[in-house]
């Protein structure tokens, strides 16, 4: 059994509420005061506004504590909390697991719920209260936390679509140099191959012929062809042939009276 505490900090219970109370069905507004500038009073760790009419529209407050001392300084003066729990149906302490040692300590009507880091369990439902209307002031504070919010999801939401398209550039970049690569590949293998006939020309005809200034490449090419054409014909029917000349020449040569040597 692993009795290790678990290490989780503020951030984490707020990115838990995230997910846990999320839109279209939940706002949270983090940090909320009493009002704003000078009279911004106390704060809430966080308001969160039901938005579905079938759940009731409430408004509910929440302290996060994530320690055993913090939670106690709170549990000394609850009255501190009504400044801004007046205007809130419902009360809760999110903490980590222990922090509130018994449900005794609460306050009544507050609710309590632990997250473990995954998953969030509900030790007592937090009860609906009279409330106060909603104050200018208390409107003004949460309007303010409330544009926060907004401009942070606009923010990520840019983030995420720059990022996408660096993503998408990148890969572009990535399919265009490997392109290149291939291409580049290709065109070495093929000069390697041509020098490597280069070598073999000139190990069977002389050192450095082919680039030599007397080389007439065009002539050395079609008497390379020709050769090669009667190389898959047989050469058996070209000395045949070039025997049938040289007689014909001598018999020529016979009835001028010119003899050959």
């Amino acid at each position: 059994m692993n009795d290790k505490p678990l290490k989780i900090k503020a951030g984490d219970i707020r990115a838990g509420m995230s997910k846990r109370w999320a839109a279209p069905e939940w706002a949270i507004m983090w940090e909320v005061g009493e009002g704003t500038g000078a009279q911004s009073g106390r704060y809430a760790d966080a308001v969160m506004m039901s938005l579905w009419p079938s759940r009731g529209l409430e408004l509910h407050g929440v302290e996060i504590k994530i320690s055993r001392s913090d939670w106690k300084r709170e549990a000394a003066d609850p009255t501190k909390a009504e400044a801004i729990a007046k205007y809130c149906d419902r009360w809760w302490v999110h903490t980590t697991p222990g922090v509130v040692a018994d449900l005794s300590e609460l306050p009544p009507a507050w609710g309590l719920r632990e997250f473990d880091g995954k998953a969030w369990l509900t030790l007592r439902e937090a009860e609906k209260t009279p409330v106060e209307q909603v104050s200018r002031r208390f409107l003004a504070a949460m309007l303010r936390r409330a544009d926060g919010t907004m401009k942070g999801l606009m923010d990520e939401a840019m983030r995420e679509a720059r990022d996408a398209a660096y993503a998408e550039a990148q890969k572009m970049r990535d399919a265009v140099r490997k392109q290149i690569d291939e291409a580049v590949k290709a065109r070495t293998e093929n000069l390697e191959k041509a020098a490597g006939d280069v070598a073999i020309f000139n190990e069977a005809f002389g050192r450095n012929q082919a680039g030599s200034y007397s080389c007439n490449a065009k002539a050395w090419g079609n008497a390379a062809v020709a050769l090669s054409n009667c190389g898959k014909s047989g050469y058996g029917n070209l000395s045949a042939r070039l025997r049938r000349a040289a007689d014909e020449i001598d018999f020529l040569a016979s009835l001028s009276g010119d003899g050959l040597p």
